[in-house]
């Protein structure tokens, strides 16, 4: 699906549409750069996308021609980004048409809706994600932490864990890969999918999801041929999130025990891990080390005394998962106000 889009819009209007300016002073007090802050568009729900006017774009008669967006346009109209539309053009097609309804100061002419249908809407930043069902919560962070340790991006090396989420190419200009549990995402940031409070069967889907979200950026957008919303067909996004994901390089499995790990401070993970390949931590760990972690692990029924035998009991298949068929938009979401589908053009 289409999770964030950051653009401009043909949109003649009169004054400027911002919440505040930042300006920047040279040392004799002059405005050396000046730059609006974007202001907050909602639709029928509490979170919506941010707007404001392109400066650059002010014509002769003291109006301006263009409007800059940022953020998720699906949750405008469906109030949560657990699912929704891969159709990008016409996405923001919708989102377009509610603008020049919603907006003061909006300016009707002939020229702004007929280059938002032929798609001459400029592209700065796209984010495409795809859900992958496991069988639990618990699973999926199991599933990121055994991929922080045996997965690389190619020509990039290992992702990077911050909170449970693992990105690779984190600082890249260009595009990068994040991966993490959308039903943990979720219990951290409630207000943020307003359509969902107080519903059972959206948090189930979610705890079972993995995701899996690329984000792509200016440089690489027009590298593509991707930097124009009429670019982009009915399969280009599924295909390039694809095409990114098989740079991901994963070991065939990593063992790990999700009861147990799930429970364990960061500090003691390395040591059970290591304990649990059937290493003897006496050789790994100074004295006074081994004794402090063997009498934390304790607290959890693990005595890391006795020495393991490396098993295979609880291999996570990195690869088999990620091959299966995406989670799609459940059946009962079809026809509710859960689910927005933009309306095909005739």
């Amino acid at each position: 699906m289409i999770d964030w889009i950051s653009g401009t819009f043909p949109f003649k209007h009169k004054n400027t549409i911002h919440d505040g300016a930042q300006v920047v002073l040279d040392a004799a007090g002059d405005v050396k750069f000046q730059r609006l802050v974007p202001r907050e568009f909602t639709g029928s729900f509490e979170v919506g996308i941010r707007i404001c006017t392109d400066l650059l774009s002010e014509d002769d008669q003291g109006n301006y021609t263009h409007l800059r967006f940022d953020g998720n346009p699906t949750k405008l109209f469906q109030g949560h980004n657990l699912w929704g539309t891969n159709d990008l053009h016409g996405l923001l097609r919708e989102t377009h048409s509610l603008l020049r309804r919603s907006i003061d100061g909006y300016l009707e002419n002939d020229i702004d809706k007929p280059l938002v249908d032929q798609g001459a809407i400029p592209l700065r930043r796209v984010d495409i994600n795809e859900s992958f069902e496991l069988g639990s919560l618990a699973d999926c962070l199991t599933w990121i932490r055994a991929a922080e340790h045996s997965t690389r991006l190619k020509h990039r090396g290992r992702g990077q864990m911050t909170g449970s989420t693992l990105y690779f190419g984190k600082k890249s200009t260009r595009w990068a890969t994040k991966i993490y549990a959308k039903g943990q995402e979720i219990k951290d940031n409630k207000s943020k999918q307003p359509a969902l409070i107080g519903l059972i069967e959206p948090q189930k889907w979610a705890d079972r999801s993995l995701r899996v979200e690329q984000v792509i950026r200016g440089p690489e957008l027009k590298r593509r041929g991707l930097d124009l919303a009429g670019n982009w067909g009915d399969n280009t996004a599924s295909e390039l999130h694809q095409e990114l994901l098989q740079k991901l390089e994963f070991s065939e499995a990593m063992n790990v025990s999700p009861a147990i790990l799930d429970e364990l401070p960061g500090s003691l993970r390395g040591a059970y891990a290591l304990w649990k390949e059937g290493h003897d931590l006496r050789t790994v760990y100074s004295r006074p080390t081994f004794y402090r972690y063997r009498s934390k692990l304790l607290a959890y029924g693990v005595d890391i005394a006795i020495k393991q035998t490396s098993t295979e009991t609880n291999v996570v298949p990195l690869v088999r998962i990620l091959e299966a068929v995406p989670q799609g938009v459940p059946d009962w979401a079809h026809g509710t106000n859960l689910y927005f589908e933009p309306r095909r053009r005739a």
